[in-house]
């Protein structure tokens, strides 16, 4: 089942699993007794645990060849399971700062935007495959995947959920950019999307006018995080600063950060790479992004030498979310876009994020053993 290729990517994968877990428990140690009661390893476990389901889900999806989710049947399960977990989430879903993203099942919390992720790359690559001839004739065709696409992101917004939003159009418009479409009709969806855009942003106001409140305007903060009326709206960002600044190059070693001493109330999710510059400086901040990179590069890599259209869209669609919500939650640390409050993939803690890209590995391995058998059968016909 694995190549020499593939199994580099699972010893990444399992090299990332123990970072994370490594990084969650340093971050997390002192919040879980004093803020959520439980013991000092608890997030630590957990995510151990999410990391052995999810390794049980890339050898799964590794196993299955893709051509069996390359159907319009897949297409439209993928899809009618996407709209459902949306409107199922904003009917039924547990809220928590003021945000409705997540649904409760007893003692188990599913946070269905992620799973969404990867339902809609599948959907796309998919619509790609099965219409491009009709999408090349007619912008009718290609409409009705951008009016899909962007009533899911529409939906996400209510939760409301800007950054998940904008992390879906972003692989949207990856999988769309490297479709084969040209650039006349990839110039009309790209306005059609701007002006859904500003569209959305109007209804969310009038749905939910406590988006704009000034707690969330406060997001804006990072422009001038240390003026004396940003002080409240900028409190997280500013105390991200004094740990990345405290770190400096090597940091102050493994497990003595001072901001996770309850002024980083996030400190194992959102701000996990605040913690880790703080305690392991600039070297721990690079470690974490080769580890994310590397999956990265992979994806892209899988995709370019693909013999599959779908297989190439998929691939690229994996990587766009890899390295949207990277910048997104780095990004926002480091004061440099608003707070959106993703998670820093692969590393953060989280269950649903942690089992749904463990899946999408598992669809790369998948998806590069396919290259190598239809290599080593064209070498074969070729000797023949």
């Amino acid at each position: 089942m694995f190549t020499k290729r593939n199994r580099i990517i699972v010893i990444a994968y399992l090299a990332t699993g123990i970072w994370s877990c490594l990084m969650i428990y340093s971050a997390s140690y002192a919040s879980a007794g004093n803020r959520y009661a439980v013991s000092s390893e608890h997030f630590a476990i957990r995510q151990a645990i999410f990391y052995t389901i999810g390794l049980a889900c890339l050898f799964f999806f590794a196993k299955l060849k893709t051509t069996p989710f390359c159907t319009k049947k897949t297409m439209k399960l993928a899809g009618g399971i996407t709209v459902f977990l949306l409107i199922l989430v904003l009917l039924t879903g547990t809220t928590t700062n003021n945000a409705q993203r997540w649904i409760q099942f007893g003692s188990a919390t599913l946070q269905p935007t992620e799973l969404v992720k990867m339902l809609l790359i599948i959907v796309t690559g998919n619509f790609i495959v099965h219409y491009f001839k009709q999408m090349t004739q007619s912008n009718r065709v290609t409409y009705l995947l951008v009016i899909y696409v962007l009533f899911c992101a529409g939906l996400i917004i209510l939760q409301p959920d800007l950054g998940t939003s904008f992390i879906v159009l972003c692989i949207f418009a990856a999988q769309l950019l490297t479709s084969g479409l040209t650039a006349r009709r990839l110039g009309q969806i790209g306005f059609t999307i701007i002006l859904f855009t500003i569209l959305s942003l109007g209804t969310v106001y009038l749905l939910h006018p406590d988006f704009f409140s000034q707690a969330r305007l406060g997001r804006f903060a990072f422009l001038n995080p240390f003026s004396e009326a940003n002080l409240d709206a900028s409190y997280q960002l500013r105390n991200g600063y004094y740990a990345i600044a405290d770190g400096g190059i090597f940091g102050k070693g493994f497990g003595q950060s001072i901001q996770k001493l309850g002024f980083l109330p996030e400190s194992h999710t959102d701000f996990i790479s605040a913690i880790i510059a703080e305690e392991l400086g600039i070297i721990g901040i690079l470690i974490s992004l080769s580890l994310i990179l590397f999956f990265i590069g992979k994806a892209f890599h899988i995709a370019l030498r693909s013999h599959s259209a779908f297989d190439a869209s998929i691939c690229i669609g994996f990587a766009t979310w890899i390295a949207v919500q990277a910048i997104l939650n780095l990004g926002g640390v480091s004061g440099l876009i608003p707070l959106t409050g993703v998670p820093l993939p692969f590393i953060s803690f989280g269950g649903t994020s942690t089992i749904t890209l463990s899946c999408g590995v598992g669809f790369l391995i998948s998806a590069e053993r396919q290259i190598t058998l239809t290599e080593r059968r064209n070498t074969y016909a070729n000797q023949q």
